[in-house]
Parts: structure tokens; sequence; C-alpha cells
């Protein structure tokens, strides 16, 4: 990604915490970026391309993060347990170290096609890391998970994530060790 869509993206994000997406114009993200009109158009066709490409980007990299997981639980699985708190902290520092897209599209102004394909790339993951591990009813088991998490999730966004990411990990890898008995 160059200097300029990272310029871009930047500038979209801080007029979506402040305006619903409907509202915004391209001449008005152009004006907070300092780029010409032809420059915006030079790497997305529409606001909605933009906002498109971002959400692939976070979406893209959460799922690069559970398939490494994933994979290395597949080649040892004795490390279910140490693989599962790694996979939840890089999870979590992640999402605080975009916690302004994350909090934006989950709390300020939701985006419910996002959180449907977040919750999706979730679930993704959670499968691939459990598929081989004989737990009972896996399905309802993620779902029950998720659901919780998702809680997690969007109070410590509204919340401005006071709590640093390794206590999130933490407190969603102990609940999940009390639930699956």
């Amino acid at each position: 990604m160059t200097d300029k869509q990272t310029l871009i993206q930047e500038q979209f994000l801080k007029l979506l915490e402040q305006h619903r997406f409907r509202e915004i114009t391209i001449k008005m993200i152009c004006e907070e970026a300092h780029i010409n009109r032809s420059t915006f158009y030079t790497y997305y066709l529409d606001k909605y391309d933009l906002l498109d490409n971002m959400i692939e980007q976070h979406l893209s990299e959460l799922n690069l993060i559970g398939s490494q997981f994933a994979e290395a639980i597949k080649t040892d699985s004795d490390t279910l347990r140490t693989s599962s708190r790694l996979y939840l902290n890089h999870l979590f520092s992640y999402i605080y170290e975009n916690q302004s897209f994350f909090r934006t599209l989950m709390t300020v102004h939701p985006a419910q096609n996002f959180t449907q394909k977040f919750m999706g790339v979730l679930k993704e993951n959670y499968m691939h890391i459990i598929m081989d591990h004989h737990l009972q009813d896996p399905e309802h088991f993620v779902n029950y998970t998720l659901g919780g998490q998702f809680g997690i999730i969007y109070f410590w966004l509204q919340n401005y994530c006071v709590e640093p990411p390794e206590k999130i990990a933490d407190i969603v890898y102990r609940n999940i060790l009390k639930t699956n008995r």
C-alpha cells in the first residue's frame, strides 16, 4: 500500500468517526487528505470501493493470524492451549492496533455487513484451530464462544480499549476453558 493510500484511508476513517457513511463525499475525503480528486481515483473507484478495500485488508489480516495458529496446532497437537492463548493475544493486539477502524465499524456507525464478515472470519479461524481436537459439538461451542467474545470486543472497543489486549485475550481464554468441559 502506498503512502497516499494510507493517507486516504486514515482521513476517511477520521471522517467516518464523525459522519455517517452516506454523508461522506469524495470531496470531503480529498479535502481532509489534502489531495486532488484524481489522486483519489487513482486508487479507488468510489467511497464504497475504499471502504470495501479497508474491510478486506483487515479481514485478510485476521485470516492470516488464524491460519498461522491453525497450522502450528496441526503440526503439534500438544500446543492447543499455548497456541490458543497466542492466537488470542495476536487477535486482540491486532484489534487494539487498529481500534479506530474496528470501533468505528462496530460501535460508532455499525456496519452489519462488516460485523457478519468479521464474525465469519473468527468462526472459520476457530473451526480450523479446533477441528482435530474432538470437542463435543464443536460448531455450537464456537458459536457460543463467539457470541461472548463479540460482546467483550464490542464493549472493549466502545470504552476505547482501556484494558491492554493481553488482559482481554486472557479473559476470553479463561472463559473458553470454563465453557468447554
